[in-house]
């Protein structure tokens, strides 16, 4: 009989895809995501190709994406399945944080980034993140995201003081799809200095699972499908400013 969160995480996903072409990598990724569902069905691939193959024939909730596959073609891999399979959640991983794989990871879709050389724990903590709407983001990497957004935030900030005089008007912020409310744009921008959603509760007197309501909402309104996505989406918005 498994534990109450591991139940959770079976109800929440019933099959996993690990695409991987190192046999031990998979293997260990596979028994992890065993130990935190048992019986949950659990398929490796070791190409791009039999990847594509095995997602138009079984249907799976989540897929870890090797980013450093023989063919390349990671990227390609999460944008199709962002495209044609919206209800797959897919993590890219790597054995280091690289940030140019991980900022294509991000842009194409990836709704979390892990890296191999982390301990199991470590792994197995971030990715039962999911059961509540997290996002399985090693720290390292999320480090490395947030800093860049706060310089892209700065770095707008002093445009909009000294704006730079060219021949061509500055461009604009794209207008938000939808308008967030005042409590939404707190949350959100709590969550882009990197509060959890425990201290986002805690700080505005409010439950945890009204905080995860909202960021549900703020998920939901932007089009993304997970924090770092909000993040980035809401910075092109001009909503952080």
């Amino acid at each position: 009989m498994g534990s109450a969160s591991q139940l959770s995480y079976i109800s929440t996903f019933h099959g996993a895809l690990i695409v991987e072409d190192d046999p031990a990598v998979a293997d260990r990724m596979r028994r992890i995501l065993g130990e935190l569902a048992p019986g949950r069905r659990v398929v490796v691939s070791s190409s791009c190709e039999e990847a594509r193959s095995l997602l138009a024939s079984l249907p799976y909730d989540l897929v870890l994406v090797d980013m450093r596959l023989p063919c390349s073609d990671g990227v390609s891999l999460i944008a199709h399945i962002r495209q044609t399979y919206q209800h797959i959640e897919t993590i890219a991983m790597s054995a280091s944080d690289d940030h140019e794989l991980v900022n294509a990871a991000i842009s194409a879709g990836a709704v979390g980034y892990l890296l191999t050389e982390a301990d199991d724990a470590e792994l197995s903590f971030l990715l039962r993140s999911i059961e509540r709407g997290g996002a399985p983001m090693d720290s390292r990497v999320a480090r490395r995201i947030l800093g860049l957004i706060a310089a892209s935030a700065r770095t707008s900030s002093m445009l909009a003081i000294e704006p730079i005089r060219t021949s061509e008007p500055a461009p604009l912020s794209r207008p938000a799809p939808v308008s967030l409310s005042p409590r939404e744009l707190k949350v959100l921008r709590l969550i882009a200095q990197g509060w959890s959603n425990r201290q986002i509760a805690e700080a505005v007197y409010l439950s945890i699972n009204t905080i995860e309501f909202h960021a549900k909402s703020i998920y939901r309104k932007l089009a993304v499908k997970s924090r770092t996505q909000a993040v980035h989406e809401a910075t092109q918005h001009g909503l952080l400013n």
